[in-house]
């Protein structure tokens, strides 16, 4: 399946011509995309599923055509996707989409198995900054990917170094998007 993923910058293509280049089949959002980066995104004519980024307003997906898969799985063509928005909680003031770790761990012990997850943060250790509290990654969401291993795992969030980025957890192949990633799943 070919798979458009976007996810915290914009494309280097406008949408429109983006889709028709890549002919995608599913696009997939995994957060932090400004309204302006997706223009013309709700008429593309495949299936959208995604997941909200911690500056994300509730409904951005909705507005885009896209089904939300937090604390859900869905099939599409085959495939399994299940998904958690959010990131570790950094504001003063609690935000729809940051978590504290009391928080992520009620959440992801929700977490449907599937054979995709797609999520805006990724586990802890895995392309993240442990050191910096906005960009760290989920302690609970590692053990969980660990314990169910789903074939991949697509996320954004963050902006790893070259030299330590990761590009497995166990059996889980761990695929960072920043902007815009045809991927082709499974390979």
């Amino acid at each position: 399946m070919r798979i458009l993923a976007l996810a915290d910058a914009p494309p280097h293509r406008p949408i429109d011509e983006l889709a028709a280049a890549c002919d995608p089949e599913l696009v997939v959002l995994l957060g932090d995309l400004e309204p302006a980066w997706t223009d013309g995104l709700a008429d593309v004519a495949v299936p959208k599923i995604g997941v909200h980024g911690n500056h994300d307003a509730a409904g951005a997906l909705e507005a885009l055509g896209a089904e939300d898969v937090h604390l859900r799985r869905v099939e599409i063509d085959g495939l399994s996707f299940s998904g958690l928005s959010g990131s570790p909680r950094y504001s003063r003031q609690a935000k729809p989409y940051e978590w504290t770790d009391e928080q992520a761990k009620a959440l992801i012990a929700r977490l449907p198995a599937a054979g995709v997850l797609l999520t805006h943060t990724p586990p802890l250790g895995v392309d993240d900054d442990p050191d910096d509290p906005v960009h760290r990654g989920f302690a609970t969401l590692r053990d969980w990917v660990v314990d169910h291993q789903p074939r991949f795992l697509l996320h954004g969030h963050t902006q790893p170094n070259p030299a330590r980025r990761t590009g497995r957890l166990g059996a889980t192949r761990v695929i960072h998007v920043r902007g815009a990633a045809l991927l082709q799943l499974p390979e």
